[in-house]
Formats: C-alpha cells, sequence, structure tokens
C-alpha cells in the first residue's frame, strides 16, 4: 500500500476519550466499515506503516486488527495482510457497529424469555426482565477485584480449579453464615454456575424420572422448565402474602409424597414477598413429617431484612439444601452460585457437577473473592438494599395509581407482582401489546404450572418507575 493511500485514513484517537489506544483504533475501523469507507476486499496498511500513521506502537495496531479479525470484521491472509471481511461474514458475528438496526418485532413467550432475552436489545423498556441495571451494581468492586487478580502469578490463572471450588471463597461463604449462628465448614460449600446450576445438580442428583417435586405457584420461571425438561412430576404450592399455603402443603404432601420442596422464602421471585417466622417453622416441620428435602433459594438474602427468617438457620441444615450467589449484588455476568448442605451430600453433588461441566472457572471465583474481602461490598450492599426500598415505594404508588392490584407489599427486593383489575384479554396478550410500544412485561403465565386466573404481571422496580409504562396500564385499565 503506498504512501498516499496510507494518508487517506484519519487520525483514530481521540486526546479526551477514555477508551484506550486498542479500542479507539478498533471502534474507528468499525465506524469506516459501517459507513462504507472502506469496502469489503479492500487490504488495510500494514502493521508497521499504520502504527507510523496513527502515531502508536506496533503492538497497538497488532491487538487492533486481531481483535477486529476475532470478531468477523477483518480476514488475516498470510503473508498478504489483512483484509475488510464480506459483509455477510461481519454481520454474522453479531458486532454492533455494523449490524443493521432491528425492527421491534420480538414474540414474547416462554422460549424467548429462556433463550434470547439477555442479548435482545429491541425493547427499549425492560419492566419484566430479571437483573439490576449496571449502575446498581458494584463496578467499583470488580474493577478493584479485577486489578488484584491481574496481578497475581500465571500459574494461578491457567489451571482447572478445585472440584468443590476455590477454597479461600468457599471459607468466607462458610464464615458468613455465622451471622444466622450457624457453624459450618468448607467441606459444607460447593460453588455452581449460578444458582440455576446449583438447583440443576440438586435435581439431577436427588431425583429421578416420574418422581414429584414441589415448586411455589407462582414461581421460579426457568425452574419449572428445568423440571419439566427433565420428565420431573411438577406440583405447584400456592405462594401467599405470607409465605406458602401450609393447609395445601400438607393436602399435597399426603397425596404426592415429593421429594423436594423447591421455595424462595426471602423477597421471593416473582412475588417479592417473604416468609413470616410462623410459616418458616410450619414448612421445616411439614419436611419433616412428610420425609421431602427442602431447597431454599436464597440468591436475594443481602437484599432482605436482618429479621428475614433462613430456614437453613433455623433447621440445621438436617432437610434444607441452601441455594444462593452473586448475581444481585456483584455481577450477573461471573456466574457464581454455591450450595450449602451437609458434607457428604456436598461430595454427591461435586460428582454431578464433575461429570456435566467439570469445575467453574477459578479466575471467576478468584474474583469474587477478591470482591467481598476488599472492603467495601458490606457497604454496597447496604446501599444497594436501601436504593431498592425506595424504588419499591414508588413503582407500587405509580402501578396502584394506575388501578393495578398488588399481591403484596415487599419489603425491599426486586420485584413487584401485580394484576390487572379486570381483563378481556390475557396477561400474554396483554404483553403483546405492550411490546408494540417498547414495554418488555413479564406476564404471569411464565411463573405458573397452571394457567393463573387473573393477569398478573412481574414488575422489576429498577426498570419500571416511568411515566410511559404507567401510562400505557392507565390506558388499558380504563378500556376494560
Amino acid at each position: 500500500m503506498t504512501e498516499s493511500q496510507v494518508s487517506r485514513f484519519p487520525s483514530l484517537l481521540q486526546p479526551q476519550s477514555a477508551l484506550g489506544l486498542v479500542e479507539q483504533v478498533v471502534a474507528g475501523l468499525s465506524r469506516m466499515i459501517e459507513t462504507g469507507k472502506l469496502r469489503p476486499g479492500e487490504r488495510l496498511p500494514s502493521i508497521r506503516q499504520f502504527a507510523l500513521q496513527q502515531e502508536v506502537s506496533n503492538s497497538t495496531i497488532v491487538e487492533a486488527y486481531e481483535r477486529l479479525v476475532a470478531n468477523g470484521l477483518l480476514l488475516a491472509r498470510r503473508g498478504s495482510g489483512f483484509f475488510i471481511a464480506k459483509r455477510e461474514l461481519a454481520e454474522s458475528s453479531g458486532m454492533p457497529a455494523i449490524r443493521p438496526n432491528l425492527q421491534l418485532n420480538p414474540v414474547i413467550d416462554a422460549a424467548w424469555l429462556f433463550s434470547e432475552v439477555f442479548a435482545d436489545e429491541r425493547v427499549p423498556i425492560k419492566a419484566g426482565c430479571g437483573w439490576l441495571p449496571s449502575s446498581m451494581l458494584d463496578g467499583e468492586g470488580l474493577h478493584a477485584a479485577e486489578r488484584r487478580i491481574i496481578r497475581s502469578p500465571g500459574a494461578q490463572q491457567v489451571g482447572y480449579g478445585h472440584p468443590f471450588g476455590y477454597g479461600p471463597l468457599r471459607q468466607t461463604i462458610a464464615k458468613s453464615f455465622a451471622n444466622w449462628s450457624l457453624d459450618i465448614s468448607p467441606d459444607q460449600v460447593l460453588t455452581t454456575h449460578g444458582v440455576t446450576q446449583a438447583l440443576d445438580l440438586i435435581m439431577r442428583t436427588l431425583v429421578k424420572p416420574g418422581d414429584t417435586v414441589f415448586i411455589e405457584e407462582p414461581g421460579y420461571c426457568n425452574l419449572i422448565a428445568m423440571l419439566r425438561l427433565a420428565n420431573i412430576h411438577v406440583v405447584g404450592v400456592p405462594r401467599t402474602v405470607s409465605g406458602v399455603d401450609l393447609e395445601r402443603l400438607e393436602e399435597l404432601a399426603l397425596l404426592h409424597r415429593p421429594k423436594i420442596f423447591f421455595t424462595n422464602p426471602v423477597l421471593q421471585n416473582p412475588t417479592g414477598t417473604t416468609y413470616t417466622p410462623a410459616c418458616a417453622m410450619r414448612v421445616l416441620q411439614a419436611a419433616e413429617r412428610h420425609g421431602f428435602w427442602v431447597v431454599e433459594d436464597d440468591l436475594y438474602r443481602e437484599l432482605a431484612q436482618a429479621t428475614d427468617p433462613m430456614l437453613a438457620a433455623l433447621d440445621g441444615l438436617r432437610r434444607v439444601i441452601y441455594v444462593s450467589g452473586f448475581s444481585k449484588t456483584i455481577a450477573p455476568s461471573l456466574r457464581l452460585g454455591f450450595i450449602v448442605c451437609q458434607s457428604d451430600l456436598a461430595k454427591e453433588f461435586a460428582r454431578t457437577k464433575m461429570v456435566l461441566t467439570l469445575t467453574n472457572s477459578e479466575i471467576t471465583e478468584r474474583l469474587v473473592y477478591n470482591a467481598l474481602t476488599e472492603g467495601h461490598h458490606r457497604r454496597h450492599v447496604e446501599r444497594l438494599a436501601s436504593t431498592l426500598l425506595t424504588a419499591q415505594a414508588q413503582v407500587s404508588a405509580r402501578l396502584e395509581d394506575v388501578g393495578l392490584l398488588p399481591f403484596g407489599s415487599p419489603r425491599g427486593g426486586m420485584f413487584y407482582w401485580a394484576r390487572m383489575p379486570h381483563a378481556t384479554l390475557s396477561a400474554k396478550e396483554i404483553g403483546d401489546q405492550a411490546l408494540e410500544q417498547g414495554i418488555w412485561l413479564a406476564p404471569g403465565e411464565f411463573f405458573h404450572v397452571s394457567q393463573p386466573e387473573h393477569a398478573w404481571f412481574r414488575f422489576n422496580v429498577a426498570f419500571s418507575d416511568l411515566p410511559k409504562l404507567s401510562d400505557f396500564f392507565k390506558k388499558l385499565v380504563a378500556s376494560s
């Protein structure tokens, strides 16, 4: 490539940019490809030529070119250099810089919820989503944890982890249970790829096809789908404002003899409600009488009130298997959860885990350990819990003002569960109408074993304090 051809490239560096040099070069070349200034098949300047023209090091251009190759925007030809990829290849990489604007046409159903929702950017108002905005998460703690990882010896970052998980992290988790007067050892802790995998490991280890398990209704939608996929007989126990319907639990236990009761006692997904201490004790008594395990999904514990009951602590981990994780307080991208249970049971779960997925990423486990021990995680969680408590009050007031009927009054946490006062349309049909206006709702059908009687919706309070959302329901209630 001649000097005149190289000179037609503008400087891609902005002195005031927060991006690093490599990121600026990648972004600049991506823009040139998107706008057609660089055409498919066109050869880029050599690394040395482009480094001189951009006044950066050769290594900066090497890394930028390689990133663009990895994302399908460039082709590397040995001995010839780097060339702009064909449009079809570049678009198949999913690179946002050259992806055409997508029309607002996703179909919101259970399949979309499970497989595409996390990557779908077409819906601007995500009132029904199950995660927190990045601004609420512990970005500062995660960055500090990453810096500590980078400074650690490389040999600690390249091997398989321990089947049970990173030892110091498991020890930290075990020590945290002293807050609930529960004395456990690290060999009772097993790390997992998020809470969902923890539930899956428990199911695969303790239940076989055709067995019966109980879940709350409404309850965690992924769990319902997971159990059905495994040909497990799923029976719903009605969730109430104070916990679960205890009389119905007794009746169903006598009738079905379940192996497990999966429950989310504190700040439940989707209702946001919490067990009373009396409900917690009676659930444990029922488990003892009828001989079933209680799997306590306690993912939202750090956002709860200090007085909210913990089944594992009340039971001493005799019949309770405890599950939690860090996606709601540190970052969902880490995909790290854990199981706490009897030592012998933990060994069984570890065997299942190794068969299915081998070990966790120890780098991820070290990141979480560093974030937990850096010194400011507790204060971050306190601020987050307070922010969500305020958001609960604001969202509930806004939605109740337009006529929605609440299930209960959550004391913090992420979720608010409400229904239409009367509706000729199903929640799914209402969700389709909302989608046309750029609003993603989570219809109640997704969280039920059987079809619910009313049009219920789960609202994420971190995304739902918006006039457009309340205006949508105001018009809907008025016309129904």
